[in-house]
């Protein structure tokens, strides 16, 4: 199997340091672990929530939306759907 090398650059301490106590803590170095996650991440048959909604998390923010807003349109979209299945009963 060939192997290549990925470098990363840019990295702050704080995920460093933070790779290297989550590799420790699972017993293994720093390189397997982000390997392993890697390698989970790219096998996983469907993109997880945090993925599959980061473009909507990013138009909210740009929109200057409140958590408070939000959950206020939410709440008036669920029971508009809600109510509009009960008409149809």
């Amino acid at each position: 199997m060939l192997t290549d090398t990925i470098q990363i650059s840019g990295l702050p301490e704080t995920v460093i340091q933070g790779v290297s106590e989550r590799a420790k803590a699972v017993g293994t170095t720093a390189e397997e672990y982000v390997r392993y996650l890697i390698e989970e991440d790219l096998s996983s048959s469907s993109l997880n929530l945090r993925v599959l909604f980061a473009p909507i998390r990013e138009q909210i923010k740009e929109s200057g939306t409140s958590d408070d807003e939000l959950i206020e349109l939410l709440e008036e979209a669920r029971e508009e759907v809600f109510q509009k299945n009960q008409d149809k009963k």
